[in-house]
Formats: structure tokens, sequence, C-alpha cells
């Protein structure tokens, strides 16, 4: 299939520079976000080939987030850890001020979320308007975040057709060792919402063979009234409850056990108003465990490893002053995956399948509950074809027990061109599997003013996509990097309007829509002096609806994200904006905005074993307010705030 390949760069500067830069250096790619280009150690990743190796020479577009850069953001959830990384931009939830991650224009559904590589129960894509995602491991509990850009459904199947994002939990080591912290914050006005977290980890062995982490969290954050209309909240409340204990045993050297469980539960509120009139609260329980049990062996040139685990996620809705509630909802997936690598010369291969069983509970389905058995097998080789060029293929077959099967090849070149400059690129396909509510077709769902049907028909999302770029270590102190993208998606799952009665309007699932997405991602890190470094990030996107010829809605054509870091001894200081470009929304054109943000920190050696970490800041220092901007945003930023933090390690 020929794949036509263009940058849209006329209406665009930056575009155009970037694209220069990125052709002068051979077209470039691959970042590490948390560490200055002459200083710290090299980003590793696990997620693009399922071995640990350098981010920068993967084969795949890698953005590494570290635990460090994680405090330093003040990131309470996923979303915040993510955002501002190249590729991601935000999308509208329409409810409560909530917000999802799109990764290169694909929605938040096409982009596979996982913890130490395993599925969670992903629910933007079956629970309406929902954010639910992001909350499944504490921020304290992650050594870092592993954000692959593109089409990686080669190795993990569904959802990938954007990348994927694996949280990387922290790991006991041979001594005991932990944090505690604390943090607070509330908005500079006296109507502002205020916040609250505390969090604890600690980890350690027992015994010669075993060790053992746990993690706690509990946060609270209070609804932030609407000034518009006090009877509504412009973003809604949070109380999240997280718990978690996994153990490892050595068997012996050269193999492991583990096992684990996190447990959470999260209570959304906010205030509405429903379509007679009547002002309520709004109230959802959530429920999330994920539970696993794996073994792992290393022997030398051949590694293996094979798990079993259970992600499950329950939603409960209920409403005050007599309003009916939303029908609750049961996700849960069960797993059993392995595989092994081998390395045979100048051949690293990696043979692996996948076994899963998909289940949903809710009352528009045919007896309340349906589920779909999903079974694949994958194969994967990295070998070189020259002193500095590596190759990789990889091909996936799954097969979906109620629309069939589907093969996920993937191709990728990586070219050590010199020490300084690495040239990569490569193209892949991938795919989403429809959700029971979608391929069902006995699903009938009437809740709200509008019915949705399910359709036996509905085929697969599918996508082609192509990359090339490269990174640039221009000088010591300069590191440059660019990436140009291409991926054309058709078969979209939308729904199709049947029959309108009165003001309710019945829609059935359907495969209606195609669209082509095209940009470039561009940056830097500058150490400007030993003390001072500055690192920016730039989106450019320019997508299509194939079948209207309209920009795609709630893509911004440019996203920024820049900092200014300062260090010296104990002490430091970040300084950072983040800029979201004019949108398009339903016909409705959404301004650009721009957040300021400052923080400064300082940790004090205590004793041999305890460090004291501080951080005060002020987040949204404009006082940006979406809804003054247009009332067509479907998403809330949280206004002016100032925030303190304290963190105990041991």
């Amino acid at each position: 299939m020929r794949i036509p390949f263009a940058v849209p760069c006329r209406r665009h500067p930056l575009a155009l520079a970037a694209l220069l830069l990125a052709t002068g250096a051979a077209q470039a790619q691959t970042e590490t976000l948390a560490l200055a280009p002459a200083q710290g150690l090299p980003a590793v990743t696990v997620t693009a080939t399922m071995t640990e190796q350098d981010a920068r020479t993967a084969p795949a577009s890698v953005t590494v987030i570290s635990a460090e850069e994680l405090a330093e953001k003040n990131a309470t959830d996923l979303l915040d850890a993510v955002r501002g990384a190249p590729g991601i931009t935000l999308q509208a939830r329409q409810v409560g001020g909530r917000k999802t991650l799109a990764l290169r224009g694909l929605e938040g559904k096409h982009t596979l979320t996982l913890i130490d590589g395993r599925r969670i129960s992903a629910s933007d894509d079956v629970i309406g308007h929902s954010d639910y995602q992001y909350g499944w491991l504490p921020i304290s509990a992650i050594e870092r975040i592993e954000i692959i850009r593109g089409p990686m459904s080669a190795l993990y199947g569904s959802e990938a057709l954007g990348g994927v994002i694996n949280v990387i939990s922290k790991k006991p080591k041979d001594h005991w060792s932990g944090s505690i912290g604390v943090s607070g914050g509330t908005g500079l006005k006296s109507d502002a919402a205020s916040q609250f977290g505390s969090s604890v980890y600690a980890a350690g062995p027992l015994g010669q063979r075993a060790r053992l982490s746990v993690n706690a969290e509990y946060a609270r954050s209070n609804p932030t009234p609407d000034i518009d209309d006090l009877r509504y909240s412009e973003v809604e409340g949070r109380r999240p409850r997280n718990l978690g204990v996994n153990a490892e045993f050595d068997l012996t050297a050269s193999q492991r056990l583990q096992a684990g469980i996190s447990d959470g539960q999260e209570r959304r509120l906010y205030d509405d108003v429903n379509t007679a009139g009547r002002a309520y609260v709004n109230r959802y329980d959530l429920d999330r465990r994920q539970t696993h049990v794996g073994w792992t062996g290393d022997f030398g040139d051949l590694k293996a490893q094979l798990r079993a685990y259970r992600s499950e996620m329950s939603v409960i809705n209920s409403r005050s002053n007599g309003v009916a509630p939303t029908r609750p909802q049961d996700m849960q997936d069960d797993v059993v995956d392995g595989h092994v690598t081998l390395r045979r010369g100048s051949h690293n291969i990696a043979l692996g399948g996948e076994w899963r069983n998909e289940e949903l509970v809710n009352a528009g389905l045919k007896g309340g509950r349906d589920d779909v058995t999903h079974k694949a097998l994958f194969v994967q080789d990295e070998f070189s074809l020259g002193a500095n060029l590596m190759a990789t293929l990889g091909l996936r077959a799954d097969h979906h027990g109620l629309f069939g099967s589907e093969l996920s090849p993937r191709a990728y070149l990586v070219w050590e061109a010199s020490p300084q400059l690495v040239v990569k690129g490569g193209w892949g396909h991938a795919f989403k599997a429809p959700t029971l509510k979608q391929i069902s077709p006995n699903y009938v769902g009437a809740e709200g003013p509008h019915s949705f049907l399910g359709n036996a028909n509905v085929k697969p999302e599918t996508s082609n996509s192509l990359e090339i770029g490269a990174d640039w270590q221009a000088s010591s102190a300069l590191s440059l990097r660019a990436t140009a993208f291409h991926t054309e998606v058709k078969d979209l799952i939308t729904y199709k309007l049947l029959q309108q009665i009165g003001i309710r309007r019945v829609y059935q699932y359907d495969n209606i829509d195609a669209a082509r997405i095209q940009g470039l991602e561009a940056g830097f890190t500058l150490q400007l002096s030993r003390q001072l470094s500055w690192g920016s990030d730039a989106t450019l996107l320019h997508t299509r609806d194939k079948a209207t010829g309209k920009r795609l809605n709630d893509r911004p054509t440019t996203s920024v994200a820049s900092h200014l870091t300062w260090k010296r001894g104990g002490w430091d200081a970040r300084m950072g904006l983040q800029y979201t470009g004019s949108q398009e929304n339903y016909g409705n054109k959404l301004p650009a905005y721009t957040l300021f943000n400052v923080s400064a920190g300082y940790a004090m050696k205590l004793n041999a074993t305890q460090n004291l970490h501080l951080r005060a800041g002020l987040e949204n220092l404009g006082n940006v307010r979406l809804a003054e901007k247009s009332p067509n945003f479907g998403y809330a930023e949280l206004g002016r705030r100032v925030f303190v933090s304290a963190r105990l390690d041991f």
C-alpha cells in the first residue's frame, strides 16, 4: 500500500524550522525528559522490545519520565505525570472538568496503558465521559513512566494504535528503604477548592531470598464551584485511596517468583442540574484492583517470563434529590501471558503469547453481562545489518472471539550514524478491537436523552503508520531531536443516527470514518551552565476526516512544553509553560491558551540514611479559565494555585 508522506509547515514557522533541523540532522528522534545532555545515566526502556535497552537507540519513539521529574512537576496522577510530553495533547470528557490524553492525535482509547507490562481495565471507551484509568498506581510508587509513541500492536495487540504508556513501579532492593510524603494546595481565591495528599512507600528484604514492597496513598480534593452558576461544579472533587503489596522470592540464583495486589477506591463528587432543572449532587464510587503472580528466569542468553493476572474495575453512581442514577458497571480482564527472548549471534529473538478473557457487567447487555476471549501469538527479531545498523521485525496474530482475526506486522531500522547522531524510522500496523457494548447485538444503552445500540458487524479500527526521525547530540551541552510521522486510520468506530422520537435520538455503533493524521515532534535540551538547563518540545498536528475533509475535533494544531531548571547544592527551581494551540470542536473554534508554573525545592541530608525534600510552587500563574475563553471547552483547568509538599526518604 502506498502511503503519501507530508508534514504541514506552510502555516507554522516553527514547523518549518523544526523540519529543516530534522532534515539537516538526518531526521531526528527520541528524548529523555529528565536528563540534561551531559548529566545523568542513560534512560532505559523495556516497553519498546520487552528487553531492557537504551531509550535513545531503541527501535521506537520513546520518552522516559523519571521519579525525580514527577516530584518536580507535583504530579497527582498519571495524566498530570505525562502532560507536556511530546505527542501528548488533551481531550474533553464533557463532565466535571474531566479530560483524557491523546497520543499523536489518536484518542486515549487508542493508547494502551500498562503497569509493569500488565494491562489495566481501560474505562474511557466503555464508560461514557470517564477518565478513570489514571489512578491505578500512586505516584510515590512509580520508578519511571515509559511512553512509546506509534503503533505497537505487533507486541501488545489491541488498543495500541497511538502507542503504549507503561508505568514501571519501584522494586525492592537488598536493603530497606522508603519514603513518607505529604502535600497540600489551594487556589488563591476564597471560593477555590483545597487539596491534600499523603503517601507511604517502603521496600526491603525478608531474609536472604525474599523481598517485599508496600505502598499506600490517601488524597482529597474538593469540588471547584462554577463561578457563573454555583449549582454546577467546574471541576469535580476526588478522594482516592490506594494500597499495594508486592513480593519477590528467589527460587534459585536465576529464577524468581513475583506476586502482588493493588487495591484502590476513589470517590468523585460534583454538583449538577438535570434536564428538569433539579439541582443534585452526582457521586461516583470507583473500585480498582489488580492481582498478579509470575515467574521469571534468566539463563544467560535465554530469558523467560510467565505470569497470570486479573484487573477489575467497578463503577457505581448515586445522585441526591431523587434524581435517577446511571447503571452500575463492572469490567474484568483475566490474562495469562508469557514470552522468551533468545540471543543467537547478532539476533535477539522474542517469542510469546497471550490469553485474555474480557468481561463486562452492564444492564444494557443481554442477561446483564457479556464476555469475549482474546488469543494471540507474536514473534520479534532484532538483528544487525552492519556495524551500526539494527533492524527489528515483528508480527503478532490476534484472534477475537467475536470479530475474528487480525495480523499486526511492524518493521523498524535504527542507524547509529556516529556516537552523536542516531537516525531511526519504521512502519507499523495496529488495531483496536470493538468493546463489548459496541459489538454485542443485544446491547441497548438507554440512559440520558439518547439511546445507543450494539452492532455485531462492527469491525476493528486499524491504522498504518510511518515515522522517521533522529537524535543529534550537537555538543556536550546541546541535543536536538525531531520526528515526522504519518498515520492512516480506517474503520473508526462511531455511531450513526437511526431514528429520532421526540427529543430522544437512537444511534447504532458502526464503522464509517477514516482519518489521516500527519505531524512533527521537535525539541531540544540545552545546558546553559552547570546549574541551568532549558528543555523544550513541540508537537505539530495536521488532521483530516477523509469523509468530510474537515479537521478532526479536539486536536490542537500546535502544542509546546518548555521548562527552565536550575540546580545548585540542595536547591533547585523550575519554571515551565504549556501551550495548547487552537482546535476545532464540532464547528466551533477553540482558542489557544498557555499555562505557566513555577516551583522551588530544597533537599537536605538529615543523617546517613535519611533525606528531607521540601517543595513549594504556583500553578497556572495567569489564572487561565477556559470557560471565559470559550463556552465550548469540554474540560476545565484549575485556577491559580499554591502548593507545598514534603517527602522524607529513608
